[in-house]
């Protein structure tokens, strides 16, 4: 990377701000008949404002489809791949839309989009053998929502956005939040899945491979599985999934400090981590805990139903504690740590709170209200409003993780990028922040942030609700420093690569082909050929 005082040239054209305009679907009509035949017409969306809105991600658009269609069963599924073979049409599959790393993007004009999200049904809830098996459409809020009434929860149990995410979205990407400070991410969870090739082969894998028996176990033989799981759908479409069950952990506490550096936050953090003590850890710097929490516009309504939901979970003093903090503590909080734990116990979640009380004390921290771990435990799965920022502008991360011993050395590495833009994004307004969370006891997440004025793009308009719509201001385009905020994503990106870090989510974004050893990477071009043969299952996924 560049010194800090290397002058910033800025060579990245900038993504596109709308979607391209539909293509007339001429020769593709009749395979456009089959899919309405297959999945009906009602579940097949092929006007110009379908396809724009299938076009986009929540940061950008590519080639704009010739249709999405949404198969309601793993054989409608199947017909759907094989229809799309015939005809020589790329396959793209899409969860609950909340991808920015260009995951479900299409990449050509002769595509089709094949939203999952009517493939929602829970199957089956095994309390003796301890597994859920799912319908990979079914959002991790209507998920745990079923599991909490019989008291069991998956280890991992959904990113923040589960209101929208899809369970094979999360698989398809990867993805950590609730419970990854013990249990890890999303893949970790998985003991058995179906997927449909690109010609629509039904294909059981791990569990669900075994003919005779229950898809209790993950290990019988080679895991052919894990070539499925965080591929970015470029090895087929998630159908049915088996995840494994624990019972829901009774008793909880919250924790925050306030740490004067970004060094100290990270390495109490690494100690939390390396400990077994947190079950979500997250750390914030000032920029980040401004726009999400101190900027935040929420109506008096909103607040007064948060609380009442902090009450409901955690009781009147949580409650009070919430209300009493308000939001005003966290201007004076350079870098903030909010900190969850949960045991079986409150004997053992109080001593857990104890030594990590401990570990934040010794290393500089200072008390401040756990105001926001409390928050977002009794509110987890809130609407994906936090796609634009507080001021209206647009927003996207971009993240890494890390080995501990790294964690430090990438987290001034960003600052360092930070510093060494600083004359483009004042003359942008453009913001940056950083999330810090660990997972499991061996991985430290870095996810930049970037906050900048510019247009809308036209899909939130039906995935962010009317009502906060209409509390923000609507801003003009601006392309050249949406361009700069390109060039900042892909140098974080390409340092990633170059400090060994790996990511999730890796769509058609991340540079996936650079990070893996030649060898790896032509085994792994390999497979593909084997299972996509006419290379039409998300083209360029993965770099493929």
């Amino acid at each position: 990377m560049p010194d800090d005082t290397s002058p910033v040239t800025i060579t990245r054209a900038a993504p596109a701000g709308a979607p391209k305009p539909a293509q007339p679907l001429g020769p593709h009509q009749a395979l456009i008949d089959r899919l309405r035949q297959v999945a009906g017409a009602d579940h097949v969306a092929a006007s110009d404002d379908d396809r724009a809105f299938f076009a986009e991600d929540t940061y950008r658009s590519l080639e704009t489809p010739l249709a999405a269609v949404a198969p309601g069963s793993t054989e409608e599924l199947s017909h759907v791949a094989e229809a799309c073979s015939r005809a020589n049409v790329a396959l793209v599959p899409r969860g609950g839309g909340m991808s920015y790393t260009d995951g479900y993007l299409h990449t050509r004009a002769d595509s089709v989009t094949v939203d999952t999200r009517r493939m929602n049904k829970i199957l089956e809830i095994n309390e003796t053998d301890m597994y859920v098996t799912v319908e990979c459409g079914c959002t991790w809020a209507v998920l745990n929502a079923a599991l909490k009434e019989k008291n069991l929860r998956t280890p991992y149990w959904g990113p923040l956005s589960g209101i929208n995410a899809v369970v094979g979205g999360a698989l398809s990407q990867n993805s950590i939040f609730f419970g990854s400070g013990f249990y890890g991410s999303a893949v970790e969870q998985v003991v058995g899945l179906t997927v449909v090739t690109a010609e629509g082969t039904v294909l059981p894998l791990g569990g669900h491979a075994i003919a005779r028996g229950k898809p209790f176990m993950k290990h019988y033989g080679p895991d052919l599985m894990g070539m499925f799981l965080a591929d970015a759908g470029a090895m087929g479409i998630k159908a049915v999934v088996t995840l494994r069950l624990m019972r829901r952990t009774e008793h909880r506490q919250h924790i925050a400090f306030t740490f004067a550096t970004a060094d100290a936050m990270a390495t109490a953090m690494s100690s939390l981590s390396r400990e077994g003590l947190a079950t979500e850890a997250m750390g914030f710097d000032a920029g980040q805990q401004s726009a999400r929490a101190v900027e935040a516009k929420r109506s008096l309504r909103e607040d007064f139903a948060t609380l009442m939901k902090v009450i409901e979970q955690g009781g009147v003093i949580d409650g009070l504690k919430v209300a009493l903090a308000g939001r005003g503590y966290l201007k004076k909080v350079p870098y903030g740590l909010h900190v969850a734990v949960e045991d079986k116990t409150a004997a053992g979640v109080k001593e857990l709170a104890r030594r990590a009380r401990q570990i934040c004390k010794d290393l500089g921290g200072a008390p401040i209200p756990a105001s926001i771990t409390r928050i977002v435990h009794a509110d987890p799965f809130i609407p994906v409003d936090s796609i634009l920022g507080p001021k209206g502008e647009r927003w996207v991360p971009v993240h890494c993780i890390v080995p501990h011993s790294k964690a430090t050395h990438i987290v001034a590495q960003v600052q360092a990028l930070y510093k060494r833009y600083e004359a483009l994004r004042t003359k942008h307004n453009i913001r940056n922040g950083f999330l810090l969370c660990t997972v499991g006891s061996y991985g430290f997440l870095i996810e930049p942030v970037f906050f900048w004025p510019d247009a809308r793009l036209p899909m939130y308009n039906k995935v962010i609700r009317k009502e906060h719509l209409e509390r923000l201001p609507e801003l003009a385009a601006h392309e050249e420093t949406r361009a700069v905020v390109h060039q900042m994503r892909e140098e974080l990106a390409q340092l990633f690569v170059e400090n060994g870090a790996v990511s999730m989510q890796l769509g058609k974004f991340y540079l996936y082909d650079q990070a893996l050893d030649p060898k790896a990477r032509g085994l792994l071009e390999k497979v593909k050929a084997l299972v996509d043969p006419s290379r039409t299952m998300n083209p360029g996924a993965l770099k493929l």
